[in-house]
């Protein structure tokens, strides 16, 4: 009855109010339809099917800052390893230095990676690593161009080859080897930041046996450089020290050695974590200006553009060589002839 009196005064208004709450009510029958057809066609949860593509997630990393880390200086970065800091086995063989540099280009610094090797489907993929080198080879071959990059920020990740290696390397003396290899590393490039790294686990027991040995040792070697204060971080990349997001068992491939793509993304992760924390710490120095490109896809480019411009230029420079020869000759017959 109440409906009914409501609509009978309702028709005894003027025809711009009748207008009006006509008008009004339409307005709320199409809200509520868009936002029914929104719920229906935006789910809140998406299966996902298929393999994860890590790529994808090389691009959703944390939020980028504005002025870049301290404050925008350019990163000469060197990564020093074996096959794993090469990132052998991943998609792409970029392994987790792809990852980092992309972060670190979306904080809003200028990168250039430096290193003797070049390894990986990315444009700047300089880096100071080689396929089952240990520690000390490491060491020696550092020595060679260390002093010419002077990088400002230098990861480590060494000391699995020598386990693989037991043989001829192993554990014995890791601590002393690590120390020598930092201790030049701050002698060659005074403005460096040094993170150093644990050894992810291996399947095997013996090599496991190693790297436990080998992680204890690189632990104190890196207590003692901060004890020193030196400006050095440890990465920590070993589940056994009951830290979350480590790689295990499960992110190591087929060849019972070199992660999956989803194991190098957590160790490029760790490493995330530690630049964080040596640049609130306020370590990080601008490299020296010694000429090398702050950009290192720019220096690339540049490499390329010079590279295809000599090629381009090759057949020119024959063709007039060809054309001073022939004009060389008469000149010649005529000489001989007076």
């Amino acid at each position: 009855m109440r409906v009914l009196s409501v609509l009978g005064r309702c028709s005894q208004l003027p025809a711009f109010y009748k207008f009006t709450i006509v008008g009004v009510f339409a307005l709320i029958l199409i809200s509520k339809s868009a936002r029914d057809k929104a719920l229906v066609s935006s789910p809140v949860a998406t299966l996902q099917t298929g393999p994860v593509d890590f790529r994808e997630r090389w691009d959703k990393l944390r939020r980028p800052k504005n002025n870049g880390l301290a404050d925008g200086i350019p990163l000469r970065v060197m990564f020093i390893g074996a096959s794993m800091t090469l990132g052998e086995h991943s998609t792409g063989e970029r392994g987790y230095r792809k990852q980092i540099r992309d972060w670190l280009v979306e904080q809003g610094n200028e990168v250039n990676y430096v290193g003797q090797n070049r390894f990986g489907d990315f444009l700047d993929n300089d880096v100071q690593a080689f396929g089952a080198q240990p520690i000390k080879p490491t060491l020696d071959r550092c020595k060679e161009i260390v002093p010419q990059t002077q990088p400002n920020l230098i990861l480590i990740n060494a000391g699995s080859s020598d386990c693989f290696q037991q043989n001829h390397w192993g554990p014995a003396f890791i601590l002393q080897k690590m120390r020598d290899l930092v201790d030049y590393l701050f002698e060659a490039s005074p403005r460096a930041t040094i993170i150093m790294s644990t050894i992810i686990t291996s399947p095997w027991d013996n090599v496991e046996d190693c790297v436990k040995s080998a992680n204890a040792q690189i632990r104190q070697v890196a207590t003692d450089l901060i004890r020193e204060g030196k400006p050095v971080v440890l990465a920590e990349m070993h589940y056994d020290q009951g830290l979350p997001n480590r790689v295990e068992k499960k992110h190591i491939g087929k060849d019972n050695m070199h992660p999956i793509d989803a194991g190098y993304f957590l160790m490029g992760d760790i490493f995330i974590e530690s630049i964080q924390d040596v640049e609130e710490k306020g370590w990080l120095q601008a490299p020296v200006n010694n000429g090398i490109p702050f950009d290192g896809e720019a220096e690339r480019h540049a490499e390329e553009a010079k590279s295809e411009e000599q090629i381009q230029e090759k057949p020119d420079e024959q063709a007039k060589g060809e054309e001073e020869k022939s004009e060389v000759k008469p000149n010649a017959r005529r000489r001989r002839n007076i």
